[in-house]
């Protein structure tokens, strides 16, 4: 049975069962007991509000792995849309630390507003926690 969290004027989260959120320094972390990854959240205010909502997810997207020096491949980025929520999501392993990290990114964007979802992983922990994970972004709503 998943839990429903509402967090006002932005979303409502499902987490399955043992998932727990907290909020720390403006970001919010998903968690549970013995998971190997993490999930963050971020919300972020649409400036720009003419683009459609795939093609503001595929820009900020882009925007934030460039501004953060992140080399990822164009081609390797995935857009859709679901209803009014445009998504835009990357897989990419860092390995340049002896631990090598996968981290995938999500932009979900609708007429106003942006959550920036990361999950952060050990890759050979993938499965099936990128799947968990994928899931509860799956179910967010924007409110």
């Amino acid at each position: 049975m998943a839990k429903k969290i509402t967090y006002e004027r932005w979303i409502n989260l499902y987490l399955p069962d043992g998932w727990s959120e907290r909020e720390e320094m403006g970001f919010i972390f998903l968690e549970k007991e013995n998971w190997p990854g993490m999930l963050q959240l971020s919300f972020i205010e649409r400036e720009e509000t003419t683009t459609p909502s795939d093609k503001a997810a595929l820009v900020m997207l882009e925007d934030t792995l460039e501004e953060r020096d992140i080399p990822f491949p164009r081609e390797a980025v995935k857009v859709e849309t679901s209803g009014t929520v445009g998504i835009a999501s990357v897989d990419y392993a860092y390995k340049e630390k002896e631990e090598p990290i996968h981290w995938r990114i999500w932009f979900l964007v609708d007429k106003t507003r942006s959550l920036m979802a990361a999950y952060v992983c050990d890759p050979k922990l993938d499965d099936p926690a990128l799947t968990e994970a994928s899931r509860i972004i799956a179910d967010i709503e924007f409110l």
